[in-house]
């Protein structure tokens, strides 16, 4: 009988307040004068500091703060009273959504829903290689360079495309894909298009990550660092002053040896001063080389993928080598680069006030295929 009165009692503040309950848990208000969102939420049973976590969630969610007579705002709550989420449309800022994901709120807004473009699936089939069928089927080379760069991360774009094999290009007017989606054979990849608080405009996997690793460091446990990165330096055996553009690491014999990044396995061979060595491709943009080697793992294949602190050989004194180390270079855009010096790109993930926004996104793209 309690429960009835509580029950009702809440029905009856929520009709006086001009608001109307819908199923499933959802309130409707229709802001009056006087009304304030921590009245919204008093009357829902949820606490002022969730209220507080949710304005201080995200900047936007500020203008929470000062709502306008004649907007809306609908709560949703779990079948255990528990708040779900929230929405704001506002007369001159458009939509904003609220999302509790566990003790977190994750915000998106949308400023003008009706410029919104249609999404375009542009198919491509691949039967000879993907420059070719993607320009068949009417893609600007623009747009192949952008999806090779995208995806080469962890496609090889020479060795793991098959015939058959397809592509989804999704687009929404802009210069660049929204979504970029691999079906093969043997594996899929995807990328969708988000711009950060800085405008810059990378790709992500579906959680939210783009597709590039951090690099690690150095490639291996090592106990000095024997000769490092210099333009002049005087080799042992050929007794001359020449450039070094690498950096050399003193291990014992049989060390194993990690890739840095997560890439696609350009050569494991013989290749000449080097002794053993394995050329692994990071993306379109990034290289490394580890060289001297005594052996390499078991599992590695020229043309196969590799993860970042995956085991890809070990320490040896094989090629051109006064003791046992590893020489180790990187190059960008095929230039040799310091490793211990050099910038290199870390891994990046959506703000978590655009991570719901961005997983809308994701998900009208993969319903659109």
């Amino acid at each position: 009988m309690r429960k009835f009165l509580t029950s009702a009692l809440l029905f009856l503040l929520l009709l006086n307040s001009g608001s109307t309950f819908a199923k499933d848990s959802e309130y409707r208000f229709i802001v009056k004068h006087g009304d304030s969102l921590s009245g919204y939420f008093s009357k829902l049973g949820l606490s002022n500091r969730l209220l507080a976590n949710l304005l201080s969630a995200s900047p936007q969610n500020k203008q929470l703060n000062q709502l306008n007579i004649g907007e809306s705002v609908i709560i949703r709550l779990h079948s255990n009273r528990r708040f779900k989420s929230l929405s704001y449309r506002s007369h001159k800022k458009g939509t904003l959504e609220a999302l509790l994901i566990g003790t977190r709120f994750v915000s998106s807004s949308n400023k003008d829903e009706k410029t919104s473009s249609p999404l375009l699936v542009t198919k491509i089939v691949i039967n000879s290689s993907f420059g070719y069928d993607a320009q068949k089927a009417g893609l600007g080379l623009s747009v192949v360079n952008t999806v090779v760069e995208a995806l080469s991360w962890h496609l090889n774009f020479d060795t793991d495309l098959h015939k058959g094999d397809r592509f989804f290009i999704v687009t929404n007017g802009k210069k660049k894909p929204i979504g970029i989606i691999y079906k093969g054979k043997n594996k899929s990849v995807e990328a969708f298009s988000h711009t950060n608080e800085r405008g810059k405009t990378s790709y992500y996997n579906r959680r939210g990550y783009t597709l590039n690793a951090s690099f690690l460091r150095a490639p291996l446990k090592y106990k000095r660092i024997s000769s490092k990165f210099q333009l002049n330096r005087y080799h042992p055996i050929l007794k001359t002053y020449r450039p070094h553009r690498a950096v050399d690491y003193a291990a014992d014999r049989g060390t194993p040896v990690v890739s840095t990044a997560d890439g696609v396995v350009k050569l494991k061979g013989w290749k000449g001063a080097l002794g053993k060595a394995i050329i692994i491709k990071h993306g379109v943009n990034y290289t490394t080389v580890y060289a001297h080697l005594s052996k390499y793992a078991r599992n590695l294949r020229q043309g196969g993928s590799v993860k970042k602190g995956q085991i890809i050989g070990y320490v040896g004194s094989t090629g051109r080598s006064t003791g046992a180390h590893l020489h180790y270079e990187l190059r960008f855009k095929g230039k040799r680069k310091d490793p211990l010096s050099y910038k290199l790109p870390k891994q990046q993930k959506v703000a978590s006030s655009k991570l719901w926004g961005f997983r809308t996104q994701v998900n009208a793209i993969l319903a659109s295929l």
